[in-house]
């Protein structure tokens, strides 16, 4: 503790309401990189079963009721898509969150 001490250097001016935010929010920057890295592994696996079915007729749903048929690698393509657009907000929360 001779150079860096805890309190004297790393927490100066700060209390432990300042500290623990700032710890969550360090922590949880890199923790979004790997969730964002996962996501993205699992749109790839959307994308791939949509080619895979991208022929497979089934019925349609709207609100538990039967709707237009469509192709099950269609439902799969939504997936990868709305996938995508979670991934660009998880993101835009990692940059966001190095706000301290």
């Amino acid at each position: 503790y001779q150079y860096l001490h805890p309190n004297d250097h790393v927490n100066l001016s700060q209390s432990t309401n300042d500290a623990y935010p700032t710890a969550l929010h360090l922590a949880l920057h890199d923790y979004l990189s790997d969730l964002a890295k996962a996501m993205e592994h699992l749109k790839k696996a959307y994308e791939r079963k949509a080619e895979e079915f991208k022929d497979v007729l089934k019925m349609g749903r709207t609100q538990l009721q039967d709707a237009v048929p469509m192709t099950l690698g269609r439902e799969f393509k939504t997936f990868a898509v709305m996938m995508g657009e979670d991934i660009q907000r998880v993101l835009e929360a990692r940059k966001l969150i190095l706000e301290i």
